[in-house]
């Protein structure tokens, strides 16, 4: 092709012809710009399939990463919710005139177990470090970034990280005066729990017993302490709860973005 615009130029040089000469090397001229601007705008179009690829990609690793922490949530929730029945339960009890309970109270569980939390950053943080302004939609990009940054934060903070949240410690020293081992406790089953690929996915505690009614129920340090708990497990579970929701509307919000993207 270049030999033969060269051919052409020769040949109009030769034979005099300059007029018609410059008129096409300013057509050739328009050619090549008009080439040029073909490539930039498939360059430009390939770049920004690659970006957009790229954002869906991302988009769905964290709308997976957050259906994934509710799974850790819900957990929590419903450990939660079983630890604070007992311990309502219980202080219903104490604070009775009845010599033994009405109910049935699982001590164990009104003593509860430290709960964590461990949700999944490693899109968000990847995003953060290196290119949030992938997400082209910004409602959507300040949505996501609140989400980690307060509420996912929150969680870690109130379930992990502060001992003013967690009461348990406070509560095992009543328990230990209080209350005993039941002679009816763990059935042992060596061929299980000898064996390496044996998981039991509940909290497993031997019952507990009182051995002390009387002490227990004219101990109103105790009693406090229950209620104290009860308050602090029950602000955990309405803001897990809350954090559920918005990671409902956050992934509604990620799956009408992807729509857009995706056609």
């Amino acid at each position: 092709m270049i030999k033969f615009f060269r051919h052409i130029r020769r040949s109009l040089i030769q034979e005099n012809r300059m007029g018609k000469y410059f008129k096409y090397a300013i057509g050739e001229i328009l050619l090549v710009v008009i080439g040029i601007l073909i490539a930039l705008q498939i360059n430009n179009w390939n770049e920004k399939r690659k970006a957009t690829f790229q954002e869906i990609t991302i988009l769905k690793n964290i709308q997976e990463d957050i259906t994934l922490d509710t799974l850790d949530i819900n957990f929590n929730i419903e450990k939660h919710n079983d630890f604070i029945d007992n311990e309502k339960r219980l202080l219903h009890f104490l604070q009775s005139d009845l010599s033994k309970p009405r109910d049935s109270i699982n001590y164990s569980s009104a003593l509860g177990v430290p709960l964590t939390v461990a949700l999944h950053k490693s899109t968000f943080n990847n995003l953060q470090n290196n290119q949030i302004g992938i997400i082209t939609n910004n409602e959507l990009k300040k949505n996501i970034s609140r989400f980690y940054d307060f509420f996912a934060q929150a969680i870690t903070i109130i379930e992990n990280e502060k001992p003013i949240y967690e009461s348990y410690n406070l509560k095992k020293v009543f328990f230990q005066k209080y209350f005993k081992l039941s002679k009816v406790g763990f059935e042992l089953n060596n061929s299980q729990s000898n064996n390496d690929d044996y998981y039991n996915p509940d909290l497993v505690k031997a019952d507990l017993e009182f051995k002390d009614i009387e002490g227990a129920k004219n101990d109103d340090a105790f009693k406090i302490e229950i209620n104290e708990s009860i308050f602090i497990r029950q602000v955990k579970i309405d803001f897990y709860i809350d954090v559920v929701n918005r990671i409902k509307e956050l992934s509604k919000a990620i799956d009408e973005e992807l729509a857009i993207l995706e056609n």
